[in-house]
């Protein structure tokens, strides 16, 4: 699968890989963080793929250094360390206790409040027992959920800007103002008023 986006910064098409593991600007980019939240489980498997992929080569490393013939090429950038890239995450509230059972054997059970109950009527002991209040998830969090909220409002206050200039300029033009109109037809068919003759001078 290939995921590619628009790079404004770079002007040009970049694959999603390149912009989760190598790009600086991975957490402060309002395109990627729009393109993570939109394809947020196609990314984080890409990532995961190639994390795998680089494990696997680590074994080979050393082979590959006692070769001369090999061209050593200088990497462009550094790939992120995984711990930056993973976070956990709150998957649901526990409605009911749950409990973690550490036997002596270092072996781990979730088990519930009626069952731990069970095993100490019995005489079972643990090594350690730990309540569960929550149930994680363990997943990638390449773009802070902070960060996508930000970019979500950058770009619609930006849609409604393009919005209202759109409609500004098709608005249809002003109706230009009437010409007055006589309030009564007969004032204007009534005779003009008859005009003073002037006195002659002399008389």
């Amino acid at each position: 699968m290939s995921l590619k986006l628009y790079c404004n910064r770079y002007g040009h098409f970049k694959d999603a890989l390149v912009c989760s593991v190598n790009c600086a600007f991975r957490t402060r980019c309002n395109d990627f963080a729009l393109f993570y939240d939109e394809h947020r489980a196609g990314v984080d498997a890409l990532v995961s793929d190639y994390y795998d992929a680089r494990r696997g080569q680590e074994g080979h490393a050393p082979r590959a250094a006692e070769d001369t013939t090999l061209t050593r090429i200088q990497p462009v950038a550094r790939p992120e360390e995984m711990r930056k890239l993973i976070r956990l995450e709150v998957l649901r509230e526990m409605a009911e206790s749950f409990y973690i059972w550490i036997d002596k054997e270092d072996r781990a059970e979730l088990l519930e409040t009626a069952d731990v109950l069970r095993r100490a009527e019995r005489g079972q002991k643990a090594k350690s027992i730990y309540r569960v209040a929550q149930e994680m998830e363990l997943r990638y969090q390449l773009v802070p959920r902070k960060r996508i909220e930000k970019a979500k409002r950058v770009a619609e206050a930006a849609a409604e800007r393009a919005e209202a200039r759109r409609t500004r300029r098709t608005a249809p033009a002003p109706v230009p103002f009437p010409a007055p109109v006589a309030a009564d037809d007969s004032e204007r068919d009534a005779p003009p008023a008859p005009r003073r003759a002037r006195a002659r001078a002399g008389r």
